[in-house]
């Protein structure tokens, strides 16, 4: 019976000590992560500036149309960008938009949000990102445009949500920001709501941080129709 409830006592501990392992942080994102602001540098041309985010660096270009008719709305959005990581430089071209047709109170054909990003250069083989319209709760699309997404970085997968961060409570139909989160846990994030973005980094030597920071710099090239 002594052996019996010692091997009962270890077990406990065990699942105890398991428990606070997987245990998810009780901080908020903001004091897990590193606060960086956006820098400007010089880039290669007048039209693709440079920039850096804490060590990585790069340069982007974005551009925008938007097409409004009686019976048509569209809009597009491009993206180019590179990075360099610690790993090595990787290149980003991003794409997507949204659009309706109607007459009158009819809708004939409606293609809502989607935006996608392929990677290339150092970047993990089929490194992808996808966002789109979400639905969020009736205060969430009162607060700001709804967005979802979801970045693949190797074995590393990655989701975003809209999410206020800071600042005014109210986007005014603006995105205000974006919350990371790996397996549930947000790790990360990117605030537009002021007047330069500010990115939530996890902390160095987090294996969490190049694809943070890739994810990070492809939702800011976005040029989001809500925000123009």
């Amino acid at each position: 019976m002594k052996l019996a409830s010692l091997l009962a006592a270890a077990a406990l501990a065990a699942a105890t000590a398991a428990a606070s392992q997987t245990a998810a942080p009780t901080a908020p994102m903001t004091e897990r992560t590193d606060r960086i602001g956006l820098q400007g540098r010089r880039g290669p041309s007048l039209f693709r500036p440079g920039f850096a985010v804490a060590e990585y660096t790069g340069s982007a270009s974005s551009r925008s149309s938007s097409t409004r008719l009686p019976w048509q709305s569209r809009d597009m959005a491009r993206a180019e960008f590179d990075l360099a990581l610690p790993g090595g430089s990787i290149q980003g071209d991003c794409g997507g938009g949204q659009s309706h047709r109607q007459i009158l109170w009819i809708t004939f054909d409606r293609e809502p949000l989607s935006y996608e990003c392929q990677y290339s250069g150092a970047a993990p083989a089929d490194a992808r990102l996808t966002l789109a319209l979400s639905r969020g709760s009736l205060l969430a699309r009162l607060q700001q445009p709804q967005r979802a997404g979801e970045l693949v970085w190797g074995d590393i997968v990655l989701r975003a949500e809209t999410k206020r961060i800071g600042g005014l409570p109210f986007g005014g139909g603006r995105v205000m920001g974006y919350v990371f989160s790996r397996d549930g846990v947000e790790i990360g994030g990117l605030d537009l709501n002021g007047f330069r973005p500010t990115f939530y980094l996890p902390p160095q030597g987090s294996p969490d941080r190049d694809a943070a920071a890739v994810l990070a710099i492809s939702l800011f090239a976005f040029q989001d129709p809500a925000n123009r």
